[in-house]
């Protein structure tokens, strides 16, 4: 494949591609940046190449700016992380019209240039998912965004250490935004395929604290290392996995709903099935009463930001 990230510079960025750069799929990785970050890349360059010397892989790696990013023609998958990060002070409302203009133009050359994939990972996630979206010319199973991907992934391993299993019998997704109202679906969590209300233990799950880690996970790894990086890039080159090698599986990202859940314009984490072409199907699943409830509250939510910059 031939992958091109937005924002390579950046932490997030740079941790995907060390992580893509040793897939055995990777044949061409394009690390894209402002001018001003061209010496970082550059370096960011020669060391993927020592770090990938004892992998499999083969891959070439290109520099680029994001001047005018004729480097992306022919991409399989093109990657944004860049954005504006929030800051103290500043509403989720200011912090998506600046990323949503600084997203607009990026996929307005990228459409331009070629038919390719757009995944989004900058915040909000949701709203940076429609913009780019509605600014795009792919059909929707083409642009996608990591949606509650990496929070189902921070509650699965919560739920793994609470019952002291093994992290891989536990099945489990959050739906919803990728924010404050986010809708863990303890419906549908399993442990060794049984359903997590038939363990003894379950009346002890203090489920309040652990979505309340799992949404601040984030702000403290900010405060006690500057940034999160390895899970998210681990999430990404997940989904990216799951396409390369057509895998079919059932992940929660975020996508363009257009009547499913009966709700309209808007993106939302949802399961979807995720394959060779992308989202190649949006999975609907029977809610119970509390947790529709909460995703209609959550996507109502975010309709309104999609809506603040849908024509920015």
């Amino acid at each position: 494949m031939k992958i091109a990230i937005i924002g390579a510079s950046g932490k997030v960025g740079s941790a995907t591609a060390v992580l893509l750069a040793k897939e055995p799929f990777m044949k061409d990785l394009v690390l894209i940046g402002r001018e001003k970050s061209l010496n970082k890349l550059e370096g960011l360059k020669m060391d993927l190449y020592d770090a990938v010397a004892g992998a499999r892989s083969d891959a070439n790696i290109y520099v680029s700016t994001d001047e005018n990013l004729k480097c992306v023609e022919d991409c399989d998958i093109v990657i944004i992380t860049s954005g504006v990060p929030r800051t103290e002070g500043m509403s989720r409302v200011e912090l998506a019209k600046i990323n949503a203009k600084i997203v607009k133009n990026y996929v307005k050359k990228i459409s331009e240039i070629t038919d390719t994939k757009i995944f989004m990972i900058t915040n909000p996630v949701d709203v940076m998912t429609y913009k780019a979206y509605i600014e795009s010319s792919y059909n929707r199973e083409q642009v996608f965004g990591l949606g509650t991907h990496l929070d189902s992934l921070r509650f699965k391993v919560a739920i793994a250490k609470f019952f002291k299993v093994h992290i891989d019998e536990v099945r489990t997704r959050i739906i919803g935004e990728h924010g404050e109202t986010m809708v863990p679906l303890l419906s549908a969590t399993s442990i060794g395929g049984i359903p997590i209300e038939k363990f003894n233990n379950f009346k002890n799950l203090p489920l309040d604290d652990i979505i309340e880690d799992v949404k601040h996970k984030g702000e403290k790894i900010i405060k006690l290392k500057g940034g999160s990086e390895f899970g998210p890039a681990s999430a990404i080159v997940n989904v990216v996995r799951c396409i390369a090698n057509n895998e079919k599986r059932l992940l929660t990202l975020s996508t363009y709903l257009d009547g499913e859940y009966g709700l309209k314009d808007l993106c939302i984490g949802v399961p979807v099935k995720v394959g060779r072409e992308g989202i190649e199907e949006i999975v609907e699943i029977e809610l119970k009463e509390d947790e529709r409830n909460a995703f209609l509250k959550s996507a109502e939510r975010i309709k309104k930001y999609c809506e603040e910059v849908k024509y920015i």
